[in-house]
């Protein structure tokens, strides 16, 4: 019944489908302006972890600010009066930024043992390694022995200093909880922008301190710029990369143009369809899922590879049938080993969701909706294209002989022994592999 349906209603009308198909399209890329990526620490960690639960009590409790952590290890001694001066500059320049609350360095920790006074004194009036009266020896030794500042501020070697440089609250979200969506969305593009502008600014400021000493920049909103950054790379770089290496494959198997063009616009179909479809559901992409363009791209072009070569075969071996007719046979007998194929694949994709972290469920849920979309891509838009292919452009000149082929058929049938010694040593290899995994 569903085979008669799909014979009379979609083969059988490829100019309808194709126009149809085009409108899903269109209809479809006006959605991507709503496509997001996401990077915030949200988007790792486990939904209901103790230990989240308790870091926003004490969060909603006692206030936090957003901050940036610094690294700093002078060239010279951390005390002399070079790296006291060099740092001073390296704070007050920061300061000065507008979206900077404060910095906190090793010159601004209070020293209570470096003098004989008494300790109630010391607190009232206590000194840093900043002033001048202080003996800076006795007053780094100090810091570097306080079971509360070592590892913490300063390094247990002594060499390495940390700069804490908290950053001017924003418009709390919960300001505008009433709001719409879009304008939340809004809202959040605007931070993101601004924090990646931040970025820049502060990583301009070390780049003019290098000569001074190693300085390096970490931190929460450091960390959620560059992984947005890394989260773009990821989709531009290996979706590009996976695309040009398709085409070279393509051309390198059939060597027509074609057979180039056919299945690269079912992957675009595909793509741009997904896209739209995640802006329409509202999902972001995170680190966890920057890569399911380019493994929307494999996988379709996977199933139209099939479907191609098996239409070909099918037209070689029967110069007497028209194209409906080679293509009606070509679906009725890919449908169910790709039906399988991507039943397996979205089974294994599914596995995901029971992970308990939100991004990885999402990428289990995602990559399973563009399975979805790939197969009726595929059943639809290459049957749809290959119906305008007359039976001359169909036909490809084979080679019959494959140098890599014919090599490796040799290796098999002449050096079993060898094949089967280096595959157990490999397999034993895997094991012990296997077994130093580490999560």
């Amino acid at each position: 019944m569903l085979a008669h349906l799909y014979h009379n209603s979609i083969l059988k009308n490829p100019k309808f489908i194709f126009v149809i198909l085009l409108i899903a399209l269109i209809s479809f890329s006006f959605n991507i302006k709503d496509f997001r990526l996401d990077a915030s620490s949200e988007t790792l960690l486990i939904e209901g972890d103790p230990d989240l639960k308790y870091l926003n009590e004490i969060t909603e409790r006692y206030g936090s600010k957003e901050f940036l952590v610094l690294t700093h290890t002078p060239n010279e001694g951390m005390v002399s009066e070079s790296s006291i001066n060099n740092l001073l500059s390296l704070k007050y320049k920061i300061q000065s930024l507008d979206w900077v609350h404060s910095v906190i360095t090793l010159l601004d920790i209070p020293l209570l043992n470096n003098s004989e006074a008494p300790l109630q004194e010391r607190l009232n009036n206590f000194k840093t390694l900043k002033d001048e009266d202080v003996d800076k020896e006795r007053g780094f030794n100090e810091i570097l022995n306080s079971p509360v500042f070592r590892n913490f501020v300063i390094s247990e070697d002594g060499k390495t200093s940390g700069i804490i440089v908290n950053i001017k609250e924003n418009e709390k979200l919960q300001d505008i909880e009433n709001k719409s969506d879009e304008e939340v969305e809004k809202y959040r593009d605007k931070i993101k922008k601004k924090n990646h502008q931040n970025i820049l600014e502060i990583r301009e400021i070390i780049k003019s301190y290098e000569d001074i000493g190693k300085i390096y920049l970490g931190g929460i909103p450091m960390i959620a710029n560059d992984m947005m950054s890394f989260i773009k790379n990821d989709i531009i770089i290996f979706g590009l990369g996976v695309f040009f290496f398709i085409i070279a494959t393509l051309w390198f198997v059939f060597r027509k143009l074609i057979w180039i063009i056919v299945p690269i616009s079912s992957c675009f179909f595909s793509v741009v369809i997904m896209i739209g479809l995640l802006g329409i559901l509202g999902w972001k992409v995170t680190v966890i899922s920057s890569n399911f363009i380019a493994l929307m791209l494999i996988l379709t072009m996977a199933m139209n590879i099939h479907m191609s070569t098996r239409f070909l075969q099918l037209r070689k071996h029967n110069l007497n049938k028209n194209n409906y007719e080679i293509i009606s046979l070509t679906t009725k007998k890919m449908f169910w080993p790709i039906l399988y194929t991507v039943l397996t694949t979205i089974i294994a994709f599914l596995s995901l969701i029971f992970s308990e972290i939100k991004p990885i469920i999402d990428f289990g849920w995602m990559m399973t909706l563009g399975l979805i979309t790939s197969f009726i891509i595929t059943f639809t838009l290459l049957p749809t294209l290959l119906s305008f292919v007359s039976s001359k452009d169909a036909l490809i000149k084979e080679d019959g002989d494959s140098k890599i082929t014919l090599l490796l058929g040799k290796i098999s049938l002449n050096y079993k022994k060898i094949i089967f010694l280096v595959s157990a040593i490999v397999l034993l290899l895997s094991f012990y592999g296997v077994s130093k995994l580490k999560v």
